[in-house]
């Protein structure tokens, strides 16, 4: 899943407005789109109408207290574990670990559906790989064997779901990131829970220069996954802003549901901080680490009702962001105004714990 060193690409939406908001509620912004295919159908009995169940999933790192999903347990419905990665020469997955299990073990061990996350994360540049993925997606013979190994692990391995986050891709790898889908797809059948993590974006446009053809994954996959989240951080040093602002939240669903249907749609939120040190950079924060930091430099954090996130600056110049429990509320109700499938968090070690939202 996504970590502090992906370069997201995504056009920055102005923020709203400035003023500093101590209190209230977030509202769905106003700068979102509804979609065309559903814009007509909108009637008074549909906005009546009780929200639907929001599915909840708490995504955690492979290093992670394996324990962690204990807390969280109750308002979860899906454990998604950072997980597999594709090898260098893109022909294969790397193997299941015994950390994999143990938190695999312990979705389980609460009823919860265990999702094995697959990405083109290389350790070797600290950052997600266009030609890894490239050198997979294009070739059949790869993409057999990645899906062979991913058909594995659900039917062998014990895990349940698969989530597919193949971030940085270009218009380039479009036709074989579908191709992967579909084939992943008739390899486990209609029943398992198949998912893919989008990169957040502003136009449809983007969406299809990024490797999405958002129609066919719509086809293929139970869930859309919006990664609303890294809109700023450590690879813009310079322009410290919101983790994943409401209204930059608000245009990248506006342009998803142009294509897809809401209910194939789940709302990624950010449980995490970045704290800016001017030009020496940028450096994610927990949320507890965010509240420390502001705590010891005797300063006060400010919740922005616009953006929906916390924000300080300390001496020195310094400047954090951060996306918490309160943040999680705001989406959660952008959530259920869009009629979605349900919101994910990422991650559970650096986030507050999650409380029922059902």
């Amino acid at each position: 899943m996504p970590t502090s060193l992906r370069i997201t690409r995504a056009l920055c939406a102005a923020i709203l407005g400035s003023g500093l908001i101590l209190g209230g509620c977030a509202p769905a912004p106003s700068v979102t789109r509804l979609p065309r295919a559903t814009a007509a159908a909108s009637t008074s009995n549909e906005t009546t109408a009780a929200p639907p169940r929001l599915d909840v999933t708490g995504f955690e790192p492979e290093w992670a207290p394996a324990g962690l999903v204990d807390r969280d347990a109750e308002a979860l419905d899906v454990v998604g574990v950072d997980g597999v990665l594709l090898t260098p020469d893109g022909a294969g997955v790397t193997p299941l670990t015994v950390a994999l299990d143990k938190r695999r073990d312990r979705a389980h061990a609460h009823g919860l559906t265990a999702q094995l996350l697959v990405s083109n994360y290389d350790d070797r540049i600290g950052d997600f790989s266009e030609p890894i993925a490239h050198r997979m997606l294009a070739s059949a013979a790869r993409r057999k064997n990645v899906v062979e190994a991913l058909a594995a692990d659900l039917t062998k391995g014990g895990w349940d779901s698969v989530v597919i986050d193949l971030e940085s891709l270009t218009r380039a790898d479009r036709d074989g990131l579908t191709a992967l889908c579909r084939e992943l797809r008739a390899a486990v059948g209609p029943d398992v829970r198949l998912d893919i993590a989008l990169m957040a974006a502003t136009t449809t446009e983007d969406y299809a220069a990024w490797g999405y053809d958002l129609g066919a994954l719509a086809g293929l996959l139970d869930h859309l996954l919006l990664m609303a989240y890294d809109q700023h951080g450590p690879w813009a040093p310079d322009d410290p802003g919101p983790i994943g602002a409401l209204d930059w939240t608000g245009q990248a669903l506006g342009a998803l549901l142009e294509v897809v249907p809401p209910e194939r749609i789940v709302l990624g939120v950010a449980g995490y901080g970045y704290r800016w040190h001017g030009p020496d950079g940028a450096s994610e924060v927990s949320v507890a680490q965010a509240r420390s930091i502001v705590k010891k430099a005797g300063r006060t954090a400010i919740w922005r009702e616009d953006v929906g996130e916390w924000t300080a600056t300390l001496p020195h110049g310094q400047v954090l962001w951060w996306s918490d429990a309160r943040s999680l509320d705001a989406r959660v109700r952008l959530a259920r105004d869009y009629r979605l499938a349900g919101v994910a968090v990422w991650s559970l070690d650096l986030a507050d714990p999650i409380t029922p939202v059902n």
